[in-house]
């Protein structure tokens, strides 16, 4: 009887070391992996943004083969979610709760009983693609959560492997989908000669080299272009979105160019922070109209108009413009419709 109740008293001392030891353990986490994926930051911002693509690379399925997910009608955008149970290791949510497109992405993981976690996505442009962090972090973690942390050999142990996997997966999926990617088309119309005059426009002054990537025009667009469309809507103007390019240098590689509005008017506009506002083009021009993505066909268009000048001998008398005429939110990609125009004069 005394062995035993020594026995009891040592497990005793036992639990009661281990109670304290976990409670004085922080109540605060943090567990994050990286990996750079080959691909844009938009098509794995669509793969992780939406639950409905989690599946095809969530780690957690490939250990517990009884987890059932369940998806409501929103599964992407703020406040997109989705549910699951199992067998093994119970049930929970995520939710999405903040997002910029194509950069970040913060959720909250909710487990059944336990104290959500907040898990965040950073996505940062680099030469060889994208490269992503995926993060879960906690600040309350209850005594029951942090004694199977503790178990567990703490939450790195306990998490890193997986989030390391799942990197790996999203990695084979996004390879895959970037294979079969259909090619970007485009079509060019007819080179055609008229005349502009009667307006204006206005636009962020741009300076940057000739030979500037694809990717570093985007980002100057989506950063000016909707600040412009917003000072027309608070003006109530009727103007159409575009570009005017002042200088271009193939042998001093500058480029200068405005991102803005055509405005169909002549009357005094208002002045805005950053805002240039000049007279429109006015004279004889020739256009050509390209459809499909932008950022493709450009040079083939550029190199069409330059075809029919020589032939009809005119020569560039002044800036060069695109006008985007539609929405390519609204349309197929190879519809998306830019007008490319030349101010021309006739050649001596």
């Amino acid at each position: 009887m005394k062995i035993l109740k020594y026995v009891l008293l040592l497990l005793l001392v036992v639990v009661v070391a281990g109670a304290i030891y976990i409670a004085t353990r922080p109540n605060s986490y943090e567990v994050s992996r990286s990996k750079v994926i080959k691909a844009p930051p938009a098509v794995v911002f669509n793969n992780v943004s939406d639950f409905k693509n989690w599946e095809a690379w969530n780690p957690w399925m490939e250990k517990d083969t009884t987890i059932k997910a369940t998806y409501p009608e929103q599964t992407s955008g703020i406040g997109g979610s989705y549910s699951w149970t199992s067998e093994e290791s119970g049930g929970g949510t995520m939710t999405n709760l903040e997002m910029v497109a194509n950069k970040s992405l913060t959720q909250e993981l909710k487990f059944d009983d336990f104290d959500a976690s907040t898990v965040t996505w950073n996505l940062e442009e680099v030469e060889d693609g994208t490269n992503v962090t995926w993060t879960m972090k906690g600040d309350n973690m209850g005594f029951m959560f942090k004694a199977i942390v503790a178990i567990s050999g703490g939450m790195d142990n306990m998490v890193g492997e997986d989030y390391a996997k799942g990197l790996e997966n999203l990695d084979k999926v996004i390879t895959e989908q970037m294979k079969n990617m259909p090619q970007a088309t485009f079509r060019l119309g007819e080179v055609t000669q008229g005349e502009v005059s009667g307006k204006q426009f206005v636009g962020y002054f741009q300076k940057t080299t000739t030979d500037a990537a694809i990717d570093e025009m985007n980002k100057l667009f989506m950063e000016f272009m909707p600040k412009a469309g917003i000072y027309g809507e608070m003006n109530k103007l009727d103007y159409t979105p575009g570009s005017l390019y002042t200088k271009w240098d193939e042998e001093t590689k500058e480029a200068e160019f405005y991102i803005g509005l055509l405005v169909h008017s002549t009357e005094k506009l208002p002045k805005s922070e950053g805002l240039t506002i000049m007279d429109g083009p006015e004279g004889k021009i020739v256009k050509i109209s390209k459809f499909g993505p932008y950022g493709v066909g450009d040079m083939e268009a550029h190199a069409k108009i330059a075809e029919y000048m020589t032939k009809n001998k005119l020569m560039p008398a002044g800036p060069v413009w695109e006008l985007y005429e539609n929405d390519p939110m609204e349309v197929q990609p190879a519809e998306v419709q830019t007008d490319i125009y030349y101010l021309v004069t006739d050649a001596e």
